[in-house]
């Protein structure tokens, strides 16, 4: 048999920065490869944007986001479509700066990307998209785009404050609906401005991993001399047998990145993901790990395996070490600063060097050579870098076993650091909550608790009544222990009660029917689990800290025309045995002194 060389490796191991070929990183590579069009997973609100320019009326539509969002691609799979070409073939020749397109409705220009445009071509090409007939598309990054609209609104006129106006469009959701909130008037045509960065990419990201594994092109391999040891295909088998779990596995680690305020890119991504699945090793190095091995059959590619693994490349390791060369993507800087795989637990502990999986785990029978080999490792008094491997191997490649789900959970969201992320995925999953009305009233009633102690600074179990969130004049330095506290307002939890905002996909813990509303984004939440259940020591970001305020706020005003008479005084204050009371007073004013209520 004969040493191949698969083009699609060498293609993989393009789509990251750490070798000298990075180039295919980028939408003007990708457009003329012939791989990309069948791992592309498109974006959803393509056939919205091509609604828009070609729906009868004129107008200005620009995308805009982060450099890796896709930007230029989405203008790519819009020129595709105008023009009736195959949405999975290669272009002849890279996107121009400016396309002009005939449409249904008339004359449509996609700007590749208004960026690269100097200052005086952009205001001469927005002058045209909005003097001219036809419909326009124009990609820019934020900046660009704020400061070419701000110079065109000045001279048109535009009445408003254009930088707040955009701004504000910036920050609007990207949802499933129609574009109808992205509008803008005043501009002579109608302007919609879409925030790539507002669109959750999370999923679209994983669903990438799969199309990467079953790509066809690794039939390339077949014949090769090193096929059958191949670290290569070890890996990629591994991923395969697992399939479905990785990719849900994968999703999950992006979404507590994204959830705790380090959303990555597209391009971040993919680049991770294909770094993951080669480990930047090519067919030859593959091979000449498999030609100097002097082992038998399928062993022979262990040791190679080891260094490439995709549950220690997607981290950031190499064979339980940190790798340095790895931090070179910034998915694998934010997953590494995140200390995925620290130790769990006695009874996992206990069972990383003698079972397979934890015991909880169905691991792909790919990795049953390489799995023994590293739990022999952890049992000795060094293994401590075999057992952090160990867990991660476990956290990608688990299959749940039969009567296994309950360690399974504790495992998982132990490794995830959030005791409610699989929950939060699902129920984003569903579009609704989907919990039983004792189980929301459950969550409910905990989120109630938690904030309880955050506006008072007492713990909720100290309280009389448990039942009843008190709004205080608490300092809001929190410098100092406040004892007694002034009561503004006392809510009733019955007022209160769970929904779930299908536009922001988040759960929403609502008063008195929606006029006072706290989203309850994954911190949230598991800042809210974590106190409930007795832990100590959890502080919110600022952030968060910031948000809570804002509904304490929101509470205050919206019970304003409720609230009590002035003769009327209640104190919460602490005994000596800690516990927490109510203590009501009225406010005699002719004689100037105050009675026990």
């Amino acid at each position: 048999m004969e040493i191949q060389q698969n083009g699609f490796i060498a293609y993989l191991n393009s789509l990251h920065n750490l070798g000298a070929s990075g180039a295919n990183a980028l939408a003007e590579s990708q457009a003329l490869s012939p791989y990309f069009g069948d791992l592309y997973e498109p974006f959803p609100l393509i056939r919205r944007l091509v609604k828009v320019l070609t729906d009868n009326g004129q107008r200005v539509v620009v995308l805009t986001g982060h450099a890796g969002d896709g930007k230029s691609t989405v203008a790519l799979d819009v020129l595709k479509i105008l023009r009736a070409l195959p949405a999975s073939a290669p272009l002849k020749d890279p996107l121009g700066v400016r396309e002009d397109i005939k449409g249904p409705n008339g004359p449509i220009t996609i700007v590749k990307d208004m960026s690269e445009l100097s200052a005086e071509r952009r205001q001469q090409w927005l002058g045209q998209a909005f003097a001219e007939s036809g419909s326009w598309l124009i990609v820019s990054n934020t900046g660009p785009l704020l400061n070419s609209l701000a110079g065109y609104a000045k001279e048109a006129g535009f009445g408003q404050d254009i930088e707040s106006v955009i701004l504000k469009q910036l920050d609007q959701s990207l949802g499933d609906g129609p574009l109808d909130r992205h509008r803008l008037e005043g501009f002579g045509k109608e302007l919609v401005i879409i925030n790539l960065t507002r669109l959750d990419n999370v999923a679209l990201g994983a669903k990438i991993l799969t199309k990467l594994v079953e790509h066809e092109a690794w039939k390339q391999c077949d014949g090769c001399s090193a096929e059958q040891a191949c670290p290569l295909q070890l890996n990629r088998k591994a991923v395969l047998d697992a399939g479905s779990i990785v990719e849900e596995r994968v999703r999950w680690i992006y979404q507590r990145l994204s959830a705790y305020e380090q959303r990555l890119t597209l391009r971040q991504i993919v680049a991770q993901l294909a770094f993951g699945l080669t480990g930047g090793m090519s067919c030859a190095e593959a091979q000449q790990q498999v030609t100097v091995s002097t082992a038998e059959g399928q062993e022979q590619g262990i040791t190679g395996l080891e260094r490439i693994l995709f549950s220690e490349g997607f981290f950031g390791y190499r064979a339980g070490k940190p790798w340095p060369q790895a931090e070179g993507l910034h998915a694998v800087t934010l997953v590494r600063r995140a200390t995925f795989g620290a130790p769990i637990g006695v009874n996992f502990e206990c069972r990383l060097p003698s079972e397979a999986g934890i015991g909880w785990a169905v691991l792909p029978a790919w990795l049953d050579g390489l799995g023994s080999h590293w739990r022999q490792r952890a049992a000795e008094s060094a293994g401590v870098r075999w057992r952090f491997a160990l867990r991660r191997m476990a956290y990608l490649f688990g299959n749940v076993a039969q009567d296994k789900d309950k360690p399974a959970a504790v495992f998982l969201d132990a490794f995830l650091h959030s005791p409610s992320l699989r929950e939060f995925d699902h129920w984003q999953k569903a579009e609704k909550l989907t919990l039983s009305r004792p189980d929301a009233n459950r969550l409910c009633t905990s989120c109630l608790r938690v904030l309880l102690e955050v506006f008072s600074g007492f713990s909720a179990s100290l309280f009389s009544r448990h039942d009843t969130l008190y709004l205080t004049l608490r300092r809001s330095d929190l410098a100092v222990v406040q004892p007694t506290q002034l009561v503004i307002e006392t809510l009733p939890f019955r007022d209160f009660d769970l929904d779930f905002d299908s536009d922001r996909r988040v759960p929403v813990l609502s008063f008195d029917r929606g006029r006072a509303r706290l989203d309850l984004t994954l911190p949230l939440l598991d800042y809210i689990r974590r106190r409930d259940a007795g832990e100590l020591g959890n502080a919110l970001s600022p952030i968060h800290q910031a948000q809570l305020d804002w509904f304490r706020a929101e509470l205050l005003k919206v019970t304003e025309d409720r609230r009590r008479r002035k003769d009327e005084i209640e104190l919460l204050r602490a005994g000596i045995d800690g516990e927490v009371h109510l203590h009501r007073f009225l406010l005699d004013q002719d004689q100037n002194i105050l009675e026990q209520g």
